[in-house]
């Protein structure tokens, strides 16, 4: 009889073990695809910002230059124009044709 009731309680004792060792596993997977998810969702809204420099035709503006080129990280055209003569050491908004322009640009938009 003792043998038949250490039997009966290993057996229980095995079953609560491995029904907390798959209670434990759920959770830690649960987990671990909430981590990786809320990570994915981070690394699609990394942008990069590059610059490049770019030749001047004849007949571009500053402003025309800055619309084209301008990134969603700025609200409006005057903000980047000041920005890109920031960029490039000008004092006004005059440019020449043959000059190189140095603008920003992120790594989803002017290419």
């Amino acid at each position: 009889m003792r043998t038949a009731n250490r039997r009966k309680r290993n057996i229980r004792t095995l079953t609560g073990a491995a029904a907390g060792f798959a209670a434990v596993l759920c959770i830690f997977l649960f987990c671990s695809v909430f981590f990786v998810s809320a990570k994915e969702k981070n690394e699609e809204q990394v942008l990069y910002k590059y610059y490049t420099s770019i030749v001047i035709e004849p007949g571009d503006t500053l402003w025309g230059i800055a619309s084209e080129t301008m990134t969603s990280e700025y609200d409006s055209i005057p903000e980047y124009v000041e920005v890109l003569k920031e960029m490039n050491n000008l004092t006004s908004d005059s440019i020449e044709a043959g000059q190189n322009l140095i603008i920003a640009y992120n790594d989803t938009e002017f290419r």
